[in-house]
C-alpha cells in the first residue's frame, strides 16, 4: 500500500456509490452502460483502470467529473500508482476546493512518498496550510455522514489536523530550514503532547540551530523525552537510546549529574520550558559560591579560586607560577603527619578535613615536635614547590616558627642505663 489505510469518511469513500442515483444526467446510454456495467462491476484494479481510461478518452466531458476523479483515485491506490494518485487528488483539490478529498490525500500522499521534489513539497504544505484553514469547514455537522458517530467524525478531524501539521513538519525537515521544524513539532505537540519521539526530535531540532544560548531548551526535551512512561512514551529500545542520550548532554552543561532527576520530572510535567528557564551550571554554582565565601571565608576563598585554576586546563602553566612564590596563609586540617611523631612533613586539606591537598615540608631539614591528633587546624605561610594533579596535591615548604596551632610536645628521653663498672682485682 501507498500508505495506511485512511479512515477517512467522506468523498472517495463514497464516489463510485455516487455514480447512481443522483440527477444528473448521462451523456448518452452508452456512457451509462460503460460506468454502470463494466467499471462498476470490474474486480480487477488494472482492468478497472482500463475502462477508466476508456471513460476519459471517450466522455472527456462528464457531468460526474468528480466521482470520475475519485474512482480513479482508488484504482490508483490498488495499482500501487503514487505518482497518478498524488496528481488526481490535485485535480480533486482544485475540482471542490470546498471538499477535504483532495487536500487530505495530497497530505498523506506527501508522507508516504518520502518526496523531496520540491514541486511537490509545495504542493504538500498548500494542501496542509488549506486543510489547516478550512478544518471547521471540512468537519462541520452538516458535512458528517449518516451513521458516523459524533465521537468518530471528530477523530477524523483531528487525524487530519495532525496530518497536515505533520507534513509541514516534513517539507520544512526536507529544507533544513529548522527554526520553522522547531515552531511545527511544537504545533503538533500542543495537540498531542505525549508523544516522547517526538518530543526528541524537538529537542535534536533545536541544537541542530546551534545556539548555544538555547542548549538548555533542548535538554528540557531530552528530558521530557526520557521521562515519559505510559501514553506516548519511547519504545523501549528507543527509550534506552534517549535516556543515554539524555544523561551525555545534560552533564556537558551542567558540568555534573546533579538536578537531572528533577529535571526530568519538571519536563514530565509540562510540554515546554517556562520563558526563562536555564540551567545552572556548576561553575556558576561555584561562583556564587565563591562570592559568598570572600565575604564570610576569604582565606578559605582564596585557596578554592587557587585550587580552580591548578586543575583547569592551562594549570601546569599556573603551577609553574607558584613555584618559588610565597603563597598566601592557609588554615588547613591535619590529615596526616609523615613520620607519626616528629614529623617532617604534614599533609593537610583546606577546603575538606578528610582529603590530602597540601604537604607542608619543614626547610632546613626540620621537624615539628611530637605529634597531633588528625584534624588539628594550623595556619601557616608558605613557599610554593611543585604540584601533582592526579592524585591533586600541592607541595609546599614553610618554616616551624611560621606554622602556628602546632601542639605536639616532644617526648622527653629516657635516661640512658650506667654500664656495670668491673673491679680491678688488688695484689
Amino acid at each position: 500500500m501507498l500508505f495506511k489505510k485512511s479512515r477517512l469518511l467522506v468523498g472517495v469513500a463514497v464516489a463510485t456509490a455516487a455514480l447512481f442515483g443522483q440527477a444528473k444526467e448521462w451523456i448518452d446510454r452508452a456512457e451509462y452502460d460503460l460506468v454502470a456495467e463494466q467499471i462498476g462491476k470490474a474486480t480487477d484494479p488494472a482492468k478497472k483502470l482500463e475502462l477508466l481510461n476508456q471513460w476519459k478518452q471517450k466522455y472527456p466531458k462528464t457531468n460526474f467529473e468528480w466521482e470520475r476523479l475519485g474512482a480513479f483515485l482508488m484504482t490508483y491506490q490498488q495499482t500501487g500508482k503514487a505518482k497518478e494518485m498524488f496528481d488526481t487528488a490535485k485535480a480533486m483539490a482544485a475540482a471542490d476546493p470546498k471538499n477535504v478529498t483532495g487536500p487530505f490525500y495530497i497530505t498523506a500522499l506527501v508522507m508516504s512518498m518520502r518526496s523531496t521534489d520540491p514541486a511537490v513539497l509545495e504542493d504538500g504544505e498548500k494542501a496542509a496550510n488549506t486543510l489547516l484553514s478550512n478544518l471547521d469547514e471540512y468537519f462541520g455537522a452538516a458535512k458528517k455522514p449518516a451513521g458516523v458517530a459524533d465521537a468518530a467524525w471528530v477523530k477524523q478531524k483531528t487525524d487530519a489536523q495532525l496530518q497536515a501539521l505533520q507534513v509541514l513538519v516534513y517539507t520544512s525537515t526536507v529544507r533544513k530550514d529548522w527554526p520553522a521544524v522547531e515552531e511545527r513539532i511544537g504545533n503538533i505537540l500542543k495537540v498531542t503532547p505525549r508523544n516522547a519521539m517526538l518530543t526528541y526530535q524537538l529537542g535534536t531540532t533545536i541544537l541542530a540551530q546551534k545556539k548555544r544560548e538555547r542548549q538548555a531548551v533542548a535538554i528540557w526535551h531530552f528530558a521530557r523525552a526520557c521521562g515519559l512512561d505510559g501514553e506516548g512514551a519511547a519504545p523501549a529500545a528507543d527509550k534506552v537510546k534517549v535516556c543515554d542520550y539524555f544523561g551525555r548532554v545534560y552533564p556537558q552543561i551542567r558540568g555534573d549529574q546533579k538536578g537531572m532527576e528533577e529535571l526530568k520530572a519538571k519536563a514530565v510535567a509540562s510540554v515546554f520550558p517556562a520563558a526563562d528557564f536555564a540551567i545552572k551550571t556548576k561553575q556558576e554554582e561555584d561562583l556564587e559560591g565563591l562570592e559568598e565565601l570572600k565575604k564570610t571565608n576569604p582565606q578559605l576563598a582564596m585557596w578554592v579560586q587557587m585550587k580552580q585554576a591548578l586543575v583547569a586546563p592551562d594549570g601546569a602553566t599556573y603551577a609553574e607560577q607558584l613555584k618559588g612564590a610565597a603563597l598566601p596563609k592557609f588554615k588547613g586540617k591535619v590529615v596526616s603527619l609523615d613520620p607519626p611523631t616528629n614529623p617532617k612533613k604534614i599533609v593537610v586539606g583546606i577546603s575538606d578535613a578528610s582529603a590530602a591537598e597540601i604537604t607542608i615540608e619543614i626547610d632546613e631539614k626540620g621537624f615539628l615536635p611530637g605529634k597531633v591528633e588528625p584534624g588539628t587546624e594550623l595556619e601557616f605561610e608558605s613557599v610554593g614547590k611543585e604540584f601533582v594533579a592526579d592524585p591533586f596535591n600541592l607541595t609546599v615548604t614553610a618554616e616551624k616558627e611560621k606554622i602556628t596551632g602546632w601542639t605536639g610536645v616532644a617526648e622527653k628521653k629516657a635516661p640512658a642505663a650506667k654500664k656495670a663498672g668491673v673491679r680491678k682485682k688488688t695484689k
